[in-house]
C-alpha cells in the first residue's frame, strides 16, 4: 500500500513538472537582447536611450576626443555625420524593432546599420574586406582628429585672449596671434620690418613656476606699451601641464577702470561726508558699521578705534548708552524694545525722533533704508534750533501777556485782512459765545460784528478801504456810539509788516455791565 502511494506521488509530480515546462514554452516572450556587443573589429555602439552602455575598441577610439560636456550619443552623431548626413534625422524617426542601412556620401563601400530592439539602439559601421574596412575606419578617425585640430587652431587664432606656453625656465614655446600682436607692439619702430619671434617675455613680472608644482596660479598684471600713457591690464591664469606652463590672459581694462571709478567715487563721498555737520552712520546688511564721518564722532564722543572695528548697531547703541548719549528710558526692558523697533522702523524709512540728552543737547535722529539691505542713520544737532524756538515761544507768550494786560481792546489784521491776534479786552468786548468763531476770522467778519453792535459811522467805509489809503492816512480814528448811549473811541493804525491794528478805547466796563440790547442791523 505504501509503495503504491509513493509511486502515485512520483507520477503526479512528474506530470506537474511536464505541465510547467509546456506552459513556460507556450507563454515565453521574445528574448531580451544582451546589453553588450559581441567581440567585433568594426566600430560599433550600443545605446540604452541616450546612454552609451557598450562600444567596440575602434568605436571608442572614434569618440575619444569628443568635446567636454558633450553626450556620447551626440559625439557619435557628430563624428559619423560627416559621412552620413541624414544620421540624426534617421535616428529621430527610427521605430521600435526597426533596422535601417545607410550608405556613406562619396564612399559607396562604407555603410552604417541602425537597429532598435526593446529600447536598445545598435549603431555599427561595416565595409567589405578587412584591410579596406580598417583603412576606411582609420581615415574616419583621422578626419575626426583633424577636424577637431582645425577647430582648436581657429579658436586659438581668433580668440581675444592672450594664450602662450613657456618652459620651466620661462622661455616662450608657443603663442597665439593675440600674444604676438602685443609682442610686436612692444618692439621698437625700426625693428618692425617683419614678424619676429619674441625674444623676451611679454609679462616680465610673472615669476616662472616652481619645478614639479602642479598648482594653478594667477593674478592681475599691467602691460605698458611704448607711446601710450594708459596701461593695459590683464587677469592672468597659469596652468602647469606636462613640464610646461600654459598662460591665459584676459583683458581686464574695463574692470580696472570700473574699480578706479568706484574708488574715486567713494573718496569723493568720503570727502563730502567729512565736511558735513550732520553725523552719518551707514550699516550694511549684516548690521555692521560700514561708513561714518568725523561729525558723528564729535557729536557722540565715540572713539575712532572703536568705530574702526566695524561694530554692529547693538554695540554702538550700548556704547552710546554707557556714555550717556542716549535718552535714558525708565527701565532697561523699555530701552531694548525701543531700539529693537528702531531697526524695523528704519527699514521702512519711518524712523525719526528727537533725542534729548541729559546734558541738555537735542539730536534729531533719522533712519533711512539703502540698497542691498543697508541702513543709514543721520544725527543732526538741533540744540540751537530748539533753544531758539523756545526763546521765540517765550517772547510770544510774554508779548501776548502784555497785550492782554492793556485796558484797550486790540485786534491785529494781516495784509490780507486775516485776523492775526486779539487781546483779552477785545474778547470781552466783542466776542459772544452764541456766535460762530468763523465769523470773526477776517476783517469782513469783524466789521459785521462791529456794525451790528454800534450805530452808523463813516469809519466802516474807511476801514474797508484802509489798505488803499494807509499810505496817505496811516491813522484813522472816530468815536462810535453804542446802542446804550455810551461812546467808544476807535483808532485804526498801520503797523510794521503791512498789518493793521484796530484799537477800541474806554466804555469797556460800562458795556460789560449794561444789559445787551437786541441785535440790530443798520443800513
Amino acid at each position: 500500500m505504501i509503495r503504491f502511494f509513493a509511486a502515485g506521488s512520483f507520477a503526479l509530480f512528474g506530470l506537474f513538472a511536464a505541465y510547467q515546462a509546456l506552459r513556460n514554452y507556450a507563454f515565453a516572450g521574445p528574448k531580451v537582447p544582451a546589453k553588450s556587443l559581441p567581440d567585433v573589429q568594426t566600430p560599433a555602439f550600443l545605446f540604452e536611450r541616450d546612454t552609451l552602455i557598450d562600444a567596440s575598441p575602434s568605436g571608442a577610439a572614434l569618440i575619444a576626443n569628443s568635446q567636454a560636456g558633450q553626450s556620447d550619443r551626440d559625439a557619435v552623431i557628430a563624428v559619423l555625420s560627416r559621412q552620413f548626413p541624414t544620421l540624426k534625422e534617421t535616428l529621430s524617426t527610427l521605430g521600435s524593432g526597426c533596422s535601417v542601412n545607410l550608405t556613406a556620401t562619396g564612399d559607396a563601400g562604407l555603410g552604417l546599420t541602425l537597429s532598435e530592439r526593446q529600447g536598445l539602439l545598435r549603431i555599427a559601421l561595416h565595409a567589405p574586406g578587412v584591410e579596406a574596412a580598417t583603412r576606411r575606419y582609420e581615415d574616419l578617425e583621422r578626419e575626426s582628429i583633424l577636424d577637431e585640430l582645425n577647430m582648436l587652431r581657429l579658436i586659438t587664432r581668433d580668440t581675444p585672449q592672450l594664450i602662450w606656453t613657456e618652459d620651466p625656465q620661462g622661455h616662450l614655446i608657443w603663442a597665439n596671434a593675440a600674444y604676438l600682436s602685443y609682442a610686436d607692439r612692444l618692439m621698437p619702430d625700426d625693428d618692425r620690418s617683419g614678424r619676429v619671434w619674441p625674444g623676451e617675455r611679454l609679462f616680465v613680472d610673472i615669476p616662472p613656476p616652481l619645478p614639479n608644482d602642479p598648482r594653478t596660479f594667477g593674478g592681475r598684471h599691467a602691460l605698458q606699451l611704448p607711446g601710450e600713457r594708459a596701461e593695459h591690464w590683464f587677469d592672468i591664469t597659469a596652468v602647469p601641464q606636462d613640464g610646461s606652463v600654459i598662460y591665459f590672459a584676459i583683458d581686464a581694462n574695463a574692470a580696472v577702470r570700473a574699480e578706479r571709478a568706484q574708488q574715486e567715487f567713494q573718496q569723493t563721498l568720503a570727502k563730502t561726508f567729512a565736511q558735513l555737520s550732520t553725523g552719518l552712520a551707514i550699516f550694511n546688511r549684516k548690521r555692521q558699521l560700514a561708513t561714518f564721518n568725523p561729525a558723528l564722532l564729535d557729536m557722540t564722543g565715540l572713539a575712532f578705534g572703536f568705530m574702526s572695528t566695524r561694530p554692529t548697531i547693538d554695540m554702538v547703541l550700548h556704547r552710546l548708552r554707557e556714555t550717556r548719549k542716549l535718552p535714558e528710558p525708565k527701565d532697561y526692558k523699555t530701552w531694548k524694545e525701543q531700539f529693537s523697533a528702531l531697526e524695523a522702523a528704519a527699514k521702512n524709512g519711518t524712523y525719526s525722533e528727537l533725542w534729548e540728552m541729559p546734558d541738555g543737547q537735542t539730536y534729531r535722529v533719522t533712519g533711512r533704508p539703502h540698497p542691498d539691505g543697508a541702513l543709514a542713520f543721520l544725527f543732526e544737532d538741533i540744540t540751537a534750533e530748539v533753544s531758539l524756538t523756545r526763546h521765540f515761544r517765550a517772547e510770544i507768550e510774554t508779548c501776548q501777556a502784555v497785550v492782554n494786560a492793556l485796558p484797550d481792546a486790540i485786534a491785529v489784521f494781516s495784509p490780507s485782512n486775516t485776523l492775526v491776534m486779539t487781546n483779552a479786552a477785545y474778547d470781552t468786548l466783542w466776542k459772544r459765545e452764541d456766535e460762530p468763531q468763523m465769523l470773526v476770522q477776517d476783517l469782513r467778519g469783524a466789521l459785521r460784528v462791529w456794525k451790528a453792535r454800534c450805530g452808523p459811522s463813516g469809519l466802516w467805509q474807511n476801514l474797508e478801504n484802509f489798505s488803499q489809503i494807509r499810505f496817505a492816512s496811516p491813522n484813522v480814528s472816530e468815536a462810535l456810539v453804542l446802542p446804550n448811549g455810551s461812546h467808544l473811541d476807535c483808532a485804526v493804525q498801520a503797523i510794521a509788516g503791512g498789518m493793521t491794528m484796530v484799537r477800541f478805547a474806554s466804555a469797556v466796563a460800562q458795556l460789560e455791565n449794561s444789559p445787551q440790547p437786541p441785535r440790530q442791523v443798520y443800513a
